[in-house]
């Protein structure tokens, strides 16, 4: 199994994605990578939204 991508930088990825005055290259290359990863931007998302308390936790 593949070791995921750092959790800020799943969200970094998803913000990217999102930004409509973002390059369209830039845009689907991200969502390339968040596909590939987690199978969908949905599935990217619940990943970022289970797993972000974990951040804060680690970084105090």
């Amino acid at each position: 199994m593949e070791e995921l991508p750092p959790l800020a930088l799943v969200k970094t990825w998803l913000d990217v994605v999102q930004q409509t005055d973002m390059p369209n290259n830039i845009r689907e290359k991200r969502n390339k990578l968040l596909t590939y990863y987690f199978g969908s931007i949905q599935e990217a998302k619940m990943y970022v939204k289970d797993n972000d308390n974990s951040l804060i936790k680690t970084s105090k």
